[in-house]
């Protein structure tokens, strides 16, 4: 199943921009493990400007980076992207913008909240205490805990 993911809601569920790091860079990245991960194709949208000046749209293997053309946003291009999909029953669209929410689901297509995709994610790309710096799922996992802070082998 084909993924169109809403970039600024993904990275707004990540906290947002650090600074002067839009932290672009680190959706693509996490989106591209995920695509590899789950043998996945994505369309990942963000608002503003292109990552590369030159390029609207980048295809970098199973992810498409698309920024739509200015004067429009992220929320309509991905609208239009499901309005002209074949089957739009076979995308799932990640979002957590209500209205966008609510569009693409009532063209059929299925969706998932920003946090019910990290979820997914970190289930399938980073399993329980493989990332540095993420704490285990459940509090009461103590195996997890024992393996971030190395008590646990």
């Amino acid at each position: 199943m084909p993924y169109v993911i809403d970039g600024n809601n993904l990275l707004g569920s990540w906290g947002g921009p650090q600074g002067q790091d839009d932290r672009r860079a680190e959706v693509v990245r996490r989106v591209a493990a995920f695509c590899r991960a789950r043998g996945a194709k994505a369309t990942l949208v963000f608002d503003g400007h292109p990552l590369r000046p030159d390029m609207e749209t980048q295809d970098l293997g199973p992810l498409r980076l698309r920024v739509p053309p200015q004067g429009t946003d992220a929320d309509t291009l991905i609208r239009e992207i499901v309005d002209t999909a074949q089957r739009p029953g076979e995308i799932v669209v990640v979002t957590s913008d209500k209205a966008l929410y609510s569009y693409v689901k009532t063209a059929g297509a299925t969706v998932l909240r920003a946090h019910e995709w990290n979820a997914m994610e970190r289930r399938l790309v980073r399993p329980a205490g493989s990332a540095a710096g993420e704490k285990p799922d459940k509090e009461d996992d103590v195996e997890g805990w024992l393996r971030k802070f190395g008590g646990g082998e």
